[in-house]
């Protein structure tokens, strides 16, 4: 029987190089400015309750002798959303701790599994951003798939039927933002959504696209055309953009691709992202736990959050199985 080890192996040990490479999580430029610029506080509470004025109160010329319109008018309203909690959970063996010790242990393994943990959770927040919260989903981020809809497909949104705000589905107003399903593509299709989401000075600043959503638009501009942007604070921190009108064209690897390709619309100004300050909930760790009966140990990374949109009208969102 040969031996394992002889030799220059039985004295001399592997070089672990002291750096690790992820090549399994896919950086989210929309929710690397979300998390940092659109966050907001969530003190406590049953929900999230965001006030709305949806009406206007009673006006019009007047003449002499004529007299005013003394009549109540409600114009205010509020969205509703609850507070959504996801968690990673990180377990290890018990047995593992006196191995990844002293001068042979080149990293920690706790640091490795905590990094790992963040990516993770970034990673789902990410995705569910951009996906809906109907059953069975109803455990999840009301994202922009139900914010950014005409009120075909999403009646309803942050307790709210669209149409009680007096604008039928499919109309752009009130929380309806523009729609369109693309069964080819075209710059003009792009711009009828632009300039359908465009309102005064409030106007999309922001436009994640797939990887064929980027080449799509990417191919229909001139070389003249195409403005890459560098001032931004996506392009800051490593993310290529470039200019549609006065909004920036982002990849995000994390949006839905296929049959149920998506090309949004975003006014970020509009886009407010509620983080519970629970120190628990805010990415915070449960510790470290025995299993009964086993010196295996887990502990939970938690986040409690939820976004809401008052103003999906100043968004849009395209469908099309190109993206």
């Amino acid at each position: 029987m040969a031996l394992t080890y002889t030799d220059l192996t039985a004295y001399t040990q592997d070089l672990v190089i002291p750096k690790a490479t992820e090549v399994v999580f896919l950086n989210s430029p929309v929710f690397s400015r979300l998390h940092t610029r659109n966050m907001e506080r969530f003190t406590g509470g049953l929900n999230i309750r965001r006030t709305l004025i949806y009406g206007e109160l009673n006006g019009d010329a007047i003449g002499r002798g004529d007299g005013f319109s003394l009549d109540y008018v409600p114009t205010d309203t509020a969205l509703v959303v609850p507070l959504r909690g996801y968690y990673v959970g990180v377990v290890l063996y018990g047995w593992d701790s006196m191995l990844n010790e002293g001068p042979a242990a080149v990293f920690n393994q706790v640091e490795l599994k905590f990094q790992n943990a963040g990516m993770t959770m970034a990673k789902k927040l990410a995705t569910n951003m951009y996906l809906d919260d109907v059953a069975p989903r109803d455990k999840h981020l009301t994202g922009f798939e139900r914010w950014y809809d005409d009120g075909n497909s999403y009646t309803t949104v942050g307790g709210i039927t669209r149409t009680d705000l007096g604008v039928t589905a499919g109309s752009v107003g009130g929380l309806n933002a523009y729609n369109a399903t693309l069964t080819s593509f075209t710059l003009q299709n792009l711009n009828t959504a632009y300039m359908n989401a465009y309102f005064g000075n409030e106007h999309v600043d922001l436009i994640p696209v797939t990887l064929n959503g980027w080449n799509l638009i990417w191919n229909a501009l001139q070389p003249m055309q195409r403005f890459n942007e560098t001032s931004s604070d996506l392009a800051k921190i490593g993310f290529q953009t470039f200019r549609f009108n006065a909004a920036e064209v982002v990849i995000d690897r994390y949006m839905p691709t296929g049959t149920t390709g998506r090309m949004f619309g975003l006014n970020t100004n509009y886009i407010e992202w509620y983080f519970s300050t629970n120190p628990k909930w805010q990415f915070g760790f449960t510790g470290f736990k025995e299993a009964q009966g086993s010196i295996e140990v887990a502990g939970q990374w938690l986040v409690g959050c939820n976004i809401v949109v008052p103003n999906p009208r100043t968004g849009f969102k395209l469908e099309s199985t190109l993206f």
